[in-house]
């Protein structure tokens, strides 16, 4: 029922694939940097927020089926992959256009919006490397400190909306409605999932 451990070749894999969407990022020029440049970040956004979503309905096990609930998993993480891997592709592209300075992922910019934006990455990645790990969890012991460590892609998602919203080109109304709305029904679900729990 669990994912087990990544073995080593899975780990020298998933280093390698990081390496190889960075250096996409950083290597392509034209038209396609400029494509990157405008939609990694939002091709980004909006997996980690389906990931995020899905993730969430999937635990509702008073809702969803068995097999729903599966499907839903299965979904969420293919929604995460891809939204991190966009998530390294953006990344790659401005450190090579200099619109940030590698430091700035892990130390800040000074800039808030920016600095919200690396604060999401380095949330989503954790929730990533804690998902990949999940088997090592999936104990009575360490349950409790995964959902605290993968559930911080709740703060991660919010950070990178407002990055994304702000930093960004000015967005569309509906586009900034359409968010409002998602972060409004995932905070509901939150709630209903935490007294659901706290009557249990």
């Amino acid at each position: 029922p669990h994912t087990p451990a990544p073995g080593a070749r899975a780990v020298a894999a998933g280093v390698l694939a990081v390496a190889l969407l960075l250096s996409v990022g950083a290597l392509v020029g034209g038209a396609l940097q400029d494509f990157l440049d405008r939609m990694a970040g939002v091709f980004a956004l909006v997996a980690l927020s389906v990931s995020v979503m899905l993730g969430l309905a999937s635990v509702f096990r008073d809702v969803l089926t068995p097999g729903r609930r599966r499907l839903a998993q299965l979904l969420h993480r293919a929604a995460g992959l891809a939204g991190v891997g966009f998530l390294l592709v953006h990344i790659g592209v401005k450190v090579a256009g200099e619109e940030i300075a590698a430091s700035d992922v892990l130390l800040g910019s000074g800039d808030l919006l920016v600095d919200l934006g690396s604060l999401a990455a380095q949330l989503f990645v954790l929730a990533l490397i804690t998902g990949l790990w999940r088997g090592v969890f999936a104990t009575r012991r360490w349950i409790r400190p995964f959902r605290m460590l993968h559930g911080l892609a709740y703060a991660g998602w919010v950070a990178g909306v407002v990055h994304g919203l702000g930093a960004g080109r000015t967005p569309a109304p509906w586009v900034t409605a359409c968010y409002g709305l998602c972060l409004a029904a995932s905070a509901a679900a939150l709630v209903h999932r935490w007294r659901r729990g706290r009557r249990r």
